[in-house]
């Protein structure tokens, strides 16, 4: 066993101290389902396991449950892996779950598209091992689940309340571009033709995306990359607070302002 997979594993905390690992595993086939079973109750955390066997299971499982890690098999009755993916990446509770495929088939193309689709590693059920499959399971969930650290025990009171206003104030000015934009292409439906609705919808719709893809990173941000902006470091290595401004950069107008009138 590699060193630095031993180190891994034994850094992992008593399972007794944290919360019971929730896992979805997603596979049309009952045995390979078992398989997998098998393997997270071989890891050094404790699991709860929940089953679906095809996308039309895995949806309202995905809208009624937060995940911890969700196994996904490429080959499903109703459609791929990668669909199951995209349907993990657009839901309002599993959006930041860690995802893993596990496939019979091995295809760089298809673990190329997954990776692109934010699954955290492919594997080949042919090759798996426990080891490989814990390996694969730790590096997915990331330092974030096993650390333990929150930032109030990093930072001081005053530290942690100007990186709220820092991300406060980050979120509005990313966010409200988005949303003029949004508000004025609404009231330009309005008035459109039949000609240029699909250019406005079109339009509409990748701003909801582009909205949605801004929230998805603020959830996975834990507020260090924001922090290293507001500490700077002195020629004699002491570091000190200081507050950082927002870039200003070209807003889009006001959609509350008035429509120009048409001639």
């Amino acid at each position: 066993m590699p060193a630095a997979y031993r180190a891994l594993r034994t850094a992992q905390p008593d399972p007794v101290t944290r919360p019971a690992l929730r896992v979805l595993i997603l596979d049309d086939e009952r045995f390979d389902r078992h398989r997998l079973g098998r393997l997270c109750s071989g890891l050094d955390l404790t699991c709860t396991i929940t089953n679906a066997q095809c996308l039309q299971e895995f949806g309202p499982l995905l809208d009624h449950t937060p995940f911890d890690l969700i196994l996904i098999d490429y080959a499903l009755p109703d459609g791929t892996g990668l669909d199951a993916l995209r349907m993990a990446r657009f839901s309002a509770r599993n959006l930041n779950a860690p995802t893993l495929m596990i496939s019979g088939q091995a295809a760089d193309r298809v673990a190329t598209q997954a990776q692109n689709l934010g699954c955290a590693g492919y594997l080949a059920k042919d090759d798996l091992t426990p080891d490989s499959f814990a390996q694969a399971v730790y590096q997915a969930l990331g330092p974030r689940q096993h650390e333990g650290i929150s930032m109030a025990e990093d930072y001081a009171t005053d530290e942690v309340a100007q990186l709220i206003s820092l991300c406060a104030t980050r979120c509005a000015w990313d966010v409200k571009p988005i949303v003029s934009r949004m508000m004025r292409q609404i009231r330009d439906l309005q008035g459109c033709t039949p000609e240029t609705m699909p250019a406005l919808t079109q339009a509409l719709e990748q701003n909801c995306y582009s909205l949605w893809s801004f929230l998805i990173e603020m959830e996975r941000e834990d507020g260090r990359s924001l922090m290293k902006e507001l500490v700077t470091t002195s020629p004699q290595g002491t570091e000190t607070l200081t507050p950082t401004a927002p870039v200003k950069t070209i807003r889009p107008p006001s959609p509350f302002g008035r429509r120009p009138k048409s001639h």
